[in-house]
């Protein structure tokens, strides 16, 4: 298709695109393969409302573009590549989340801390992780289970600092505050560069209501926080991943990805042709939910499809 990569990252990873371009210009003193990679590849930064940007995307003779993003940027640049006359294949991967599965006779410490890391790395701002647990057991087993992953949380998120605003602290504690009244329990850290917050609601998610009085405390700012919905049975599972999206704390997201399972094996394959029936196409064990292997197909496609045209050549008539 006339492969050419240009990469638009976030500013936010610019540090890791400069390490990742470091490695491979390392590796391409000595390999060639390497050495095109590199050359096939440039890395630039545009405003949102950037000529160039406007250009490549309206105009440029390029093969395919692949952007990953929501609205209204989606529907921005669907526009524009839509009005190009190369007609190039455009691959969109909109915004995806996670859930954590946990069957109360997993809920040990091994399994609080799988999820305490998940919740930690990444900020939760991956198509992977988990924004919504959902507990299969007893009330008092879930609660005892969200003190395992407090005392996870607090460990492990003081290896990784972070930084939080006045006027998100304000918020976050109005948050907790409402959701406590609601009958959810509360679990949290006051830690200015580790405040992580675990809410456990019985049978439902009570954060809805919330999001629609502080519609700034959406998924895109939640940091170290997340609902443990607990549940007696199986069956409620499949309702909560399905109205997910459509619930208003989720607003923005398309659909769950990943859910990540700490069951007992005899329930992990029932559990797992349910859920690729509402849509979830990434499944794993919960401490794999940010770890991709390089065998995993490209969120549910092959993405060598789009750069590749598939060639039929037959040499004999069919002999109508």
């Amino acid at each position: 298709t006339g492969n050419f990569t240009i990469l638009k990252p976030s500013i936010s990873n610019y540090f890791g695109v400069v390490e990742v371009c470091r490695l491979f210009k390392e590796a391409s003193i000595e390999s060639e393969t390497a050495k095109l990679m590199m050359d096939a590849l440039t890395i630039s930064y545009f405003t949102h409302d950037s000529d160039n940007l406007r250009y490549i995307l309206g105009k440029a003779p390029i093969g395919v573009i692949n952007f990953w993003g929501g609205e209204p940027a989606r529907t921005y640049v669907s526009k524009l590549v839509s009005e190009n006359p190369n007609h190039p294949r455009l691959l969109i991967n909109g915004p995806l989340t996670g859930v954590a599965v946990i069957d109360g006779s997993y809920a040990d410490e091994n399994t609080a801390e799988n999820l305490a890391l998940n919740m930690v790395l990444y900020d939760q701002q991956l198509c992977s992780s988990p924004t919504r647990a959902i507990f299969i057991g007893g009330w008092r087993d879930a609660n005892k289970f969200a003190e395992k992953v407090g005392v996870a949380l607090n460990r492990i998120g003081k290896e990784y600092p972070s930084s939080t605003n006045e006027s998100s602290i304000y918020t976050l504690q109005s948050v907790r505050r409402i959701l406590q009244l609601s009958g959810s329990t509360v679990y949290a850290s006051n830690e200015a560069e580790n405040m992580w917050t675990l809410i456990v609601s019985k049978g439902e998610s009570a954060l809805e209501n919330v999001v629609e009085s502080f519609p700034t405390f959406n998924i895109y700012n939640r940091r170290r926080f997340i609902e443990i919905i607990v549940i007696e049975g199986y069956n409620q599972l499949y309702q909560l991943v399905d109205e997910l999206p459509i619930n208003e704390a989720y607003s923005g997201v398309d659909k769950v990805q990943t859910v990540g399972l700490a069951l007992p094996d005899d329930k992990v394959e029932e559990v797992s042709e349910k859920l690729t029936s509402y849509g979830v196409y990434r499944i794993v064990p919960i401490q794999d939910m940010s770890i991709r292997s390089a065998l995993e197909p490209y969120d549910g496609v092959n993405l060598a499809s789009f750069f590749t045209n598939t060639i039929y050549l037959r040499k004999k008539p069919i002999g109508w």
